[in-house]
């Protein structure tokens, strides 16, 4: 399905921000130039896509014609996403990938700390998700118990 948002592009010192326009949500993003800055508001508007298609909820309508708010110029960006766009794995794969249990993988998800969804009888995990995961991984075993200053 084709995604179109409009976003406010404008020059702030000296790179281009893009805001998204309407109730798309807050933040937004940047690039050197209004090409980049453009390229760059894809990915936001790609990336915000995929988080609704995981959680099973619709974005909200677009609605067009808004006037710039901070004196940029109003561009439309358009992102085609599909949930089968998001790389994934297996429930069972992602406990492989991170060298845990299936039951671990699904507190993990449980917890909002891995990306899923169902796909028929499957449970899908978002690679992304996974990575990040692996990058910022606890150390095994009980945390050290910190000395107590009297």
């Amino acid at each position: 399905m084709v995604y179109i948002w409009e976003f406010e592009f404008f020059d702030s010192d000296g790179i281009v921000d893009a805001v998204p326009c309407g109730s798309l949500g807050g933040g937004g993003t940047f690039g050197s130039d209004l090409n980049n800055a453009v390229e760059s508001a894809a990915d936001f508007l790609a990336c915000m896509v995929d988080d609704h298609l995981m959680g099973g909820v619709d974005l909200p309508a677009p609605d067009f014609g808004h006037e710039p708010q901070h004196g940029g110029k109003i561009i439309a960006v358009a992102v085609s996403r599909e949930l089968n766009d998001i790389p994934a794995v297996t429930a069972a794969d992602a406990a492989r990938m991170l060298g845990v249990s299936s039951a671990r993988v699904s507190q993990l998800i449980n917890a909002e700390l891995l990306d899923s969804w169902k796909d028929g009888t499957k449970r899908m995990v978002s690679k992304a998700s996974i990575e990040a995961r692996l990058a910022d991984a606890p150390k095994a075993g009980r945390p050290k118990e910190m000395p107590v200053a009297v």
